[in-house]
């Protein structure tokens, strides 16, 4: 009877064995990216620079995670690993009851398998998010992150995070992101291995874009505290204007300075009745052709991009997509608020080259410098 007891508690226990929690150890700091997806091999590099691997596949105890997240900097130490076990964005709203009943079950989880309980603390990240603080063997600190509104209550998500990050891990200045800045026989000047963050089908294009950017200068921030931060809703995406505004506000949160660069561009959007609603791609290609080549403003959007991407510093760019060929094509996507990345320039094809934050494959583009002159709405000059 003791034999069939222990078997069926054997196999219970396995039941509910995830493959996530096993990597919260200080081991899993010492993985190189080299090392990493062939280790946990439900990973998979989200560019090809090895800045970023993620599972879509993976759990914590018998909790489905739609989003595992592995973190590395440019010369492959690990940063950080996220199990991002609830967040609004993919999974909808949750109720307050909900929503509490959801994370304590996983911090009795949590604390069984670490055989350890947690501290809590109020203040934790860049969302000043409740965190429950797991300290283990080798001074390896784990957090299980609960954001959430309180009034009213707003569930955000739950994270249990491992961070791996010292102060030299931090870009300081262009000086720093300098190094980054490649240039290559075809004229090509672009800042390289940024990591790549997909934002999913979700509207987390904001959050995305500066979560990749934030983690090129070594900000320990993710897209889901971004999001957090700047309001975005689960539904409709994230307000590009709003999320900016909100974002600068939070300028000690984020660790990373927005600031507007002036340039005065056509106007990609138009009134229509008391809403702003995006020009059309037949407006787009008049205003297009009516743009002399020595156009003063966009000489400045020209030579604006030249000198942050000499000086190594990413843009974020807000524009809206469909309008314009990219890429020598038309741009499938309909036409609708964006924002990507400017990460390079090319002056003898004088062209912007940009990445979309939509996992592999959009790492590097290209639109010519007036198509993205015309389709723009603002850029931001990002500082570390």
């Amino acid at each position: 009877m003791k034999r069939i007891l222990a078997l069926c508690l054997l196999i219970s226990s396995l039941a509910f064995a995830g493959d996530l929690e096993s990597m919260y150890t200080s081991d899993t700091k010492n993985v190189k990216d080299a090392d990493f997806v062939s280790k946990f091999s439900k990973f998979s590099w989200g560019g090809a620079n090895k800045r970023i691997a993620m599972s879509t596949s993976s759990s914590l105890f018998n909790h489905k995670v739609r989003e595992s997240i592995a973190y590395f900097s440019a010369d492959g130490k690990f940063l950080r690993l996220d199990a991002w076990i609830y967040n609004r964005g993919d999974d909808g709203e949750k109720t307050e009851e909900e929503f509490n009943k959801y994370y304590n079950g996983i911090i009795q989880e949590l604390s069984t398998h670490f055989k350890a309980k947690p501290t809590k603390s109020n203040i934790s990240g860049a969302t000043r998010s409740t965190a429950y603080t797991f300290t283990l063997p080798g001074n390896n600190q784990v957090d299980l992150l609960v954001g959430f509104e309180k009034k009213p209550f707003r569930a955000d998500f739950i994270a249990l995070v491992m961070r791996n990050l010292d102060k030299g891990d931090r870009l300081r200045g262009s000086a720093e992101a300098k190094k980054f800045v490649e240039k290559k026989e075809n004229g090509d000047v672009m800042i390289d291995k940024i990591p790549m963050i997909d934002q999913g089908p979700k509207g987390y294009c904001v959050p995305a874009t500066l979560a990749r950017i934030g983690q090129h200068y070594g900000v320990d921030i993710s897209m889901h505290e971004i999001a957090m931060i700047a309001d975005s809703s689960s539904g409709g995406g994230t307000s590009v204007q709003a999320a900016v505004g909100s974002l600068k506000e939070n300028y000690a949160r984020i660790k990373l300075k927005i600031k507007d660069i002036n340039v005065k561009t056509p106007g990609v959007f138009k009134r229509s009745g008391n809403t702003l609603v995006p020009i059309s791609a037949t407006e787009a290609k008049e205003i297009h052709d009516k743009i002399k080549d020595d156009d003063a403003s966009l000489a400045k959007f020209r030579n604006e991009i030249i000198a942050n991407v000499d000086k190594g510093l990413i843009i974020a760019w807000t524009m809206v997509v469909g309008l314009l060929p990219e890429n020598g094509q038309a741009v499938r996507q309909n036409g609708g608020g964006h924002m990507r990345m400017i990460i390079g320039y090319n002056k003898k094809t004088d062209e912007v080259i940009f990445s979309d934050s939509w996992g592999n494959g959009h790492e590097i583009k290209r639109i010519t410098t007036k198509a993205a002159f015309v389709v723009t709405s603002d850029i931001y000059e990002i500082i570390p």
